[in-house]
């Protein structure tokens, strides 16, 4: 038996990703349930501009303690202002909100993997800069 086949090289999308994680206030529900379906209406209406987006629990619980959603924006600011019209960041249901950027690497959402090869990508490892934007991370 042979096992999966390689993940095939796929390109780097051109927009900024930013992840963000969002821990829920202790005692969430109630805010979780009353702001439901303006948050879904916001999300469904700004769909195309997440990556994924999702609820949070602790492994193998069924309490929901906050969300991720992966944001492509040309910047910090315009992330900030798409989250800024959610329910659920505007009724002050999340205790810390925390915004990265995150490079979308591998996987079966992107289809593949964006590098090349190991050496390719060997200076961001070590913490430099890309030497050759179209090819590294």
């Amino acid at each position: 038996m042979t096992g999966p086949s390689p993940p095939p090289h796929v390109p780097k999308l051109t927009q900024t990703c930013y992840l963000i994680i969002c821990r829920d206030r202790p005692a969430s529900a109630g805010s979780r349930k009353a702001h439901l379906a303006g948050h879904l209406k916001h999300v469904e209406d700004h769909w195309h501009r997440y990556v994924t987006a999702g609820p949070i629990r602790e492994p193998g619980g069924e309490a929901l303690i906050g969300s991720v959603f992966l944001v492509l924006a040309d910047s910090l600011e315009e992330a900030q202002a798409l989250m800024n019209g959610d329910p659920y960041l505007t009724c002050g249901m999340y205790q810390h909100v925390e915004y990265t950027e995150f490079t979308n690497s591998i996987g079966q959402y992107i289809g593949g993997k964006i590098w090349e090869s190991a050496e390719a990508i060997a200076h961001r490892a070590a913490g430099g800069p890309p030497k050759d934007q179209s090819k590294g991370l």
